[in-house]
């Protein structure tokens, strides 16, 4: 398929889409560095930075994902919502292919 053949794209204007990605966290620390790094390079200061992800020995796991993981512009869409939360146990499934969690799906 050619992206050039796509000729009526107009079924899907308007329509909102959720992207969900859920992420163990295995190593904190690293974590943080990344999202430090990303910061830093985006012109925070340390102090902005320590502000916003905490300090290496304590830090915001949820910023540091969301500094990591925030969307850049997507061309033909906005963005409506982003979010990171904690997902509890509740909202977790074992994946059958190699017991993974992941988060349960909500039809409707």
């Amino acid at each position: 398929m050619n992206l050039h053949d796509i000729g009526h794209v107009s079924e899907t204007a308007g329509k909102a889409f959720t992207v969900t990605l859920t992420l163990n966290v295995e190593d904190a620390r690293a974590l943080w560095a990344a999202a430090a790094d990303k910061a830093l390079q985006a012109g925070m200061t340390l102090s902005d930075v320590l502000d916003t992800i905490g300090p290496r020995e304590d830090p915001a796991i949820a910023d540091c994902i969301a500094m990591l993981t925030a969307p850049n512009a997507i061309a033909g869409c906005a963005l409506d919502e982003f979010t990171v939360e904690l997902a509890t146990s509740a909202d977790l499934v074992r994946s059958p292919r190699d017991g993974r969690p992941i988060l349960k799906s909500v039809t409707g």
